[in-house]
């Protein structure tokens, strides 16, 4: 039997603020959804897990005003959503169908792991692995209220005006997965969210 245990979303978002202060636009483009379901059917795929390499990218555009604001920079972190609101416990994925009433419990959001990497190493966090441990957990890619590093010099948390058009190493992130559940789970399909969030520091 196919024991179908998770089926994740990535829900790719753009909370801007929407009368900038300091920069003209902040978007990530495109701000559209990304959906992944992984499959675990085999206790090779249990024991080992399952990594998803650029499972989605994230390109980053911050533009000047008119009359440039030398004050323009930005933040950008990663948060997770579970349907805590209908009763999903927070540290849970959301059960979508559950198959028979296992021993063990629903799977827990600690075994989704999260890398973002880009050719910079823009982010402190780049090419390492990150779990969230509860639906309250945000995690920084590029952390908020830093001095401005300007663009174009291919290091630590560039945080200044550009793009991935013109600067596209420290612009663009590749986003990769790794699930490792174990045989502890309940089987099932069960759905998480992770939403990205750029915004202009103020």
């Amino acid at each position: 039997m196919v024991k179908k245990l998770v089926s994740l979303m990535f829900v790719l978002c753009c909370n801007c603020i929407t009368a900038q202060v300091h920069c003209g636009l902040v978007s990530i483009v495109p701000n559209s959804s990304v959906n992944q379901i992984v499959v675990f059917d085999d206790t090779t795929k249990y024991i080992g897990g399952i990594t998803i390499n650029s499972v989605t990218k994230l390109r980053v555009k911050v533009e000047d005003k008119t009359i440039v604001d030398p004050l323009c920079s930005w933040n950008l972190k990663m948060f997770i959503e579970n349907n805590s609101g209908a009763g999903t416990p927070i540290d849970e994925w959301e059960e979508i169908t559950n198959y028979g009433n296992g021993a063990g419990k629903n799977p827990t959001i600690d075994l989704l792991q999260v890398r973002v990497r880009n050719s910079c190493s823009t982010s402190p966090a780049d090419n390492t692995f990150r779990n969230f441990n509860d639906a309250n957990d945000i995690l920084d890619i590029i952390t908020d209220m830093l001095p401005i590093t300007n663009a174009g010099s291919c290091t630590l948390n560039v945080n200044g005006p550009g793009s991935y058009l013109t600067n596209y190493d420290e612009f663009n992130f590749d986003i990769d997965i790794r699930l490792r559940p174990g045989a502890r789970f309940n089987p099932g399909i069960y759905n998480l969210n992770i939403r990205f969030r750029l915004e202009e520091n103020i």
